[in-house]
């Protein structure tokens, strides 16, 4: 990635996206230890995180070859 390209870059966005995806998989590896009802609360909320996360990608700058696409 060229220098200016990062000049550009919203490192705060991008550090949102970090954050959100670390809570997104934190919520993934603990919904098989809970009931089937929260479980599946807790990987659909796993996904909002995800689409959160690449949204902020997104708005930051960073080019959209190096974006994370969320989980299907």
């Amino acid at each position: 990635m060229r220098s200016d390209t990062i000049a550009t870059i919203d490192q705060e966005l991008l550090e949102q996206a970090h954050t959100l995806r670390q809570r997104a998989t934190s919520l993934r590896a603990q919904s098989d230890a809970v009931g089937a009802v929260l479980g599946a609360t807790y990987r659909r909320r796993a996904s909002e995180l995800e689409l959160e996360a690449f949204v902020s990608e997104l708005q930051s700058g960073l080019p959209y070859d190096l974006v994370q696409v969320p989980a299907a």
